[in-house]
Formats: C-alpha cells, structure tokens, sequence
C-alpha cells in the first residue's frame, strides 16, 4: 500500500508568514508531508504579504493547494493564476470554485469554495477529500462532542457528503477546531452484493474536521495531519474492521414505523426503513460477527477459507463481486481478469496466467508473417534484454534498474537508495510512444505507471531523496520503445534548483520549456519535477535533438559530469545483480504488484 502523508489548514486570512512558518514547524517536527491543502480563505482584506509570497521571500515547502471561503480572490491572485494554468507560486496551485482532482499521488479530492446556494450535479462518488468552506448541516447529529455554539450548516453541502461519501470532510465556516467521532456512510446500491467479502459495500466512514484560523486569540487548532492510502491503492477489506466510536450517518433520518417518513421535506435525506431485524443474508455482519462466504462458518475471511482451494486465490474461478470490472472487457461482476476470453498475457499471446508467472516469456506474442523489425533492447521477449536488472513486473509495465545508471551505487553522497535507485519504467508491449498504445489499454497502463511512480517516491523519501522523471517521445520511429527515467534527487535540490538547470541547459542548446499543456504534442521532451509541475519541450521533426539531455542537465546538477554517457558508466554483470537485489530488498514493501493481506 502507497501512504501518503497530508497536512490541511485553515483560513489564513492573508497571514502568509505565520502560515507558512507554522507549516515549517510541523513539517520538521512531524513530516515530510507530501500534500497541504489550505482550506477556507488563504487571502484576506490586508493583503500585505502577497509580495512576499510572490517574490518567494515566503516559501512554500509543500506541494500545497488552495481555495477561498468568505471572500472572493484578490485581483492579483486571480490574474496570476489565469497566466499561469492554475499556478500562483512555486509549490501552490489553485483548486477553482468547484470540481474535484486526482493529485500526483493518487488522492482524489472534490472541493466546493465559498458559499453554495443551490445544488450541484454531476458529483464525483467516493472520494479521498472533501474540502468545503462551510460546514453540513446536521453534521453534529449524534456527536457526543460539545460545542461552545449551534452549529447552522449548510443542506447543500450536507447533500454532497451524502453523495460523494468523502473518507475525509474538511470545513472552515465556523471557525473553530471540531473533530468529530467517524460516521458510516450509506452503501452504494451499485455496491451491494451479498456474495462480496468487501465491507466496501456496508459503506466506508467518513471523518469530519472543523478547522479554526490561523493564528485565533483562543488557540484552537487550525491544522490537521494524518496519513493517508488514496482509494485507488486500498484492498476490497480495507474497511473489514469497523473504527472506534463509529456513528451512524449525521445526514441519515430512519423511518419510525411502516409508512411514517420522518424525513421532514428535506429530499437530500436518505429513509433507510426499518432496520430493527438483524441480516440473515450470508456474508453479512450480526453483531460485527464475519460469516465467510464460502464455508458459512464464522471466524475467517474467505480469502483464508480452508476450503478455497484454488492455487491462486486472487484469480480464483469463483465468480467476482458485482462491483468487479474486468480491465479487458469492462464487464462487471461477470469474471476476473485472468477469466477474460479477450485477456492474453503480453509476453507469450497466451491466456490463463499473468505476466509475472509466463512459463514461456520468450515467445513473442507477435504475428510471425509480419515484416520483422530488428531486436528491441527493451522488449522482454528479447532473449539478450539483461533480465537480472527487473525488480518489478506488473501487466502492463515492468521496473527495472537502468543500464549504466547515471547514480553512482557505492557514491552515497549522491544516493544513498540502496543500488543507486535509477530506475527505468518501460511498457511491456512494444509501444514507441504512448499514442501508440491501444486507446483500450491506455486507462491500465497509466493507472500501472502512476502507482509505481508513487511507490518509488515514497521509498525514495526514506532515503531523503526526491525524484525527477523525464522521457523523450519521438512518434514514428521503429526502435523507440516507450519508457520512463527516474532518478532520485537529494532533497537539498529543491524543485526551483532543478527547474532552472533544465532551463539554462535548454536556452544554452537552444530552445525553451514551457507548462505542461493541456494535451502532449506529438513529439516531446517532457521532465516531471518533485513539485508535481512539468516541464515540456516540442521537438520538431527535423530537430536533432540530444536524447540524453535530461541525464546531462541532472549529472551536471549532481556534480558527476562524468557520468553524462551511460555506456560510461557499466558495471560488471556481478555488481549489477548485487545493486539490483539490493534495491529490490528495499522496494518489496513498497512494490503495488505485490498482494498484500
């Protein structure tokens, strides 16, 4: 699992430096945090400090988001952010109005500014974050927290907890610190299957935090840390075992009898009926007691069924829960993957296994009558492709340390992630660019990629490293194979430092960066930085352009020059190994393609 670490604020109210400094302190003390989302009003009616913030005389160490709340963004804050696709600063974007958005590391956040005064549609289900201005109405409803005041509420924003069930609700309007005891969210009915042993169908909790401002003359706590597994990452039993101090839903009305609705008028309250008789439905909690759907005996979860005898639980035969979707076909609750009469593995062309357990990765899953291309050096069903480097291989892309890497392993000035800790991502289809991916398979590949680039970061933070990938893409070649370099960066340089190496070397050779736009040109050079900003460069078609610039600007950065040219820098077969099992060792905790209970 990918744990990330988050740390929220409240209304800043245009103290940027108290904010800011604030933020030090406790990143130091209780970091590193890879996300801060400053909720409420970060601006305020003295806004004194802004060009402080601007001129990067205040920083900000995090990669941070933000919103407003009573009031409305100052004119300059909104010209910059229109220049700037949503950039104010280095390290702080703006969320907008309203809308939701999926982070660099998987976490899926909705957010509503200001005040809402009517409904909206088209909410996103189940999210990581929700992030409001003002709180839901009735969100005290069975709370036994005291409050020094009535809590009034919003029935709009109620309504989008209801319906986005948020694993964690953050609100400012009342201006106090207000941690409420989890609640049950309601299952979605989509969700409900008796034949399913996730307790994501009984609906997962949802915590509540008020947020005070910073700075308040009464003390109260105006920020909130804790760590977090965005949904995407969670195994279907995640939520197997209830919190403490569970509530029921602060939003829910219960009928009292048959035909009487106490809903009072209000229609974004959901009737439960009568729930006075316990579940009889197999699989089903009675008093929190699990009955495994496979035996009907108590105790044990169907995943440690003494008679689930398949050799593979995870792929078993046995038919899949309804909210199940294959990734080949889309169908859901109909088969698993490795069931899926449109499923081959992506060595061999053959079905009933998966990649990693292909007992014949050498046949190639290509048509033989077509014109043969020569040998590809990344393309697995490559006999010669030096094999001993792999540490990870997934569906659709494969890890693996790089040949002649540019960190140096025994120098632990540079690195010190066991084995030197660049590494490669590389498709396992041979696939030139990324446009050349099938449109079907795209969605799986990305969704491959994103969870191993977020793995490595959090490795990579052990060892006081940030990363940088880059990749250059060059539509219509025959040899390219489409791939990822990630190099892990000590935190000493940070994201601005990186940013301007690329620049200069650039200008120096020639031509210049720009944001990442809105969609990748067909030929380009693109560097990811530690901030989560990229940087992109379109390459002409008749540009000669240096494929191993982004290895020169990050050897120069790291003073190790000499090591600009990979074939430079290859070491013996026995050092390989010895550098590849020692960073596989250190990411087998790490790895999202291995299963974990």
């Amino acid at each position: 699992m990918t744990t990330i670490k988050v740390l929220t604020v409240g209304s800043a109210n245009g103290k940027l430096a108290e904010l800011f400094a604030g933020v030090n302190k406790i990143n130091t003390k209780f970091g590193p945090f890879d996300l801060l989302l400053c909720v409420g009003d970060l601006f305020g009616e003295d806004n004194t400090e802004l060009e402080s913030l601007i001129s990067g005389e205040i920083k900000v160490p995090i990669t941070s988001y933000f919103m407003y709340g009573e009031r409305e963004l100052p004119d300059t804050v909104k010209e910059r952010i229109a220049n700037n696709n949503g950039e104010f600063c280095p390290n702080l974007f703006y969320l907008g109005q309203k809308g939701s958005i999926n982070t660099i590391h998987g976490v899926k956040i909705a957010f509503v500014s200001g005040t809402l005064i009517s409904p909206i549609d088209d909410l996103p289900n189940t999210v990581d974050i929700l992030l409001t201005h003002e709180w839901p109405e009735s969100v005290t409803n069975l709370s036994t927290q005291s409050l020094p005041t009535k809590v009034k509420g919003s029935e709009h924003i109620a309504n989008i907890a209801l319906a986005v069930k948020p694993r964690y609700h953050f609100a400012t309007s009342e201006k106090i610190f207000y941690q409420r005891e989890p609640y049950q969210n309601s299952p979605s009915p989509n969700l409900i299957n008796n034949d399913d042993d996730s307790q994501m169908q009984f609906g997962h909790p949802t915590w509540f935090i008020g947020l005070a401002e910073v700075g308040n003359t009464s003390k109260s706590k105006w920020y909130y840390g804790f760590n977090l597994v965005p949904f995407v990452h969670l195994s279907p039993s995640a939520f197997a075992s209830p919190p403490d101090r569970l509530t029921e839903c602060p939003f829910i009305k219960r009928k009292r009898g048959f035909g009487d609705d106490s809903s009072g008028g209000n229609n974004y309250f959901w009737n439960t009926g009568d729930t006075s008789e316990p579940s009889t439905k197999r699989g089903k909690r009675n008093n929190h007691e699990y009955i495994c759907n496979k035996c009907n005996n108590p105790g044990h979860h169907i995943r440690d069924c003494p008679e689930q005898t398949s050799p593979n639980k995870k792929f078993s035969v046995k038919k899949p829960p309804k909210n199940y979707v294959c990734n080949k076909c889309k169908q859901a609750g109909v088969h698993y993957i490795i069931n899926c009469p449109d499923y081959m593995c992506n060595l061999c062309g053959e079905n009933g296994h998966l990649v990693k357990d292909c007992p014949n990765p050498y046949k190639s899953k290509k048509n033989h009558n077509k014109t043969a291309t020569p040998p590809c050096w990344f393309c697995l069903s490559n006999p010669k492709t030096v094999k001993h480097l792999i540490v990870s291989l997934g569906d659709e892309i494969y890890l693996s340390l790089a040949k002649g890497p540019l960190i140096d392993s025994q120098d632990k000035n540079i690195s010190q992630v066991p084995g030197g800790g660049h590494v490669l991502l590389v498709t396992i289809q041979h696939h030139p660019t990324f446009r050349d991916v099938p449109i079907e398979d795209q969605v799986n590949m990305m969704n491959e990629l994103e969870r191993y680039k977020s793995s490595l970061k959090t490795l990579f933070r052990k060892y006081n490293a940030d990363m940088v990938i880059y990749e250059v893409s060059r539509a219509g070649g025959t040899q390219q194979h489409y791939h990822l370099q990630v190099v892990p960066i000590p935190i000493r340089f940070n994201s601005n430092m990186i940013r301007e190496a690329f620049t200069k070397e650039a200008s120096d050779s020639g031509f210049e960066f720009h944001q990442m736009p809105t969609s990748l040109p067909l030929h380009y050079f693109k560097v990811d930085l530690p901030d989560g900003t990229s940087l992109v460069h379109e390459i002409n078609p008749d540009e000669k352009f240096d494929v191993q610039f982004g290895r020169k600007v990050l050897a120069n950065l790291l003073g190790c020059s000499e090591r600009t040219d990979w074939r430079a820098c290859k070491s013996d077969e026995d050092q390989e190994r010895l550098d590849a099992n020692k960073f596989r060792e250190a990411f087998t905790p790490y790895d999202p393609m291995i299963e974990r209970s």
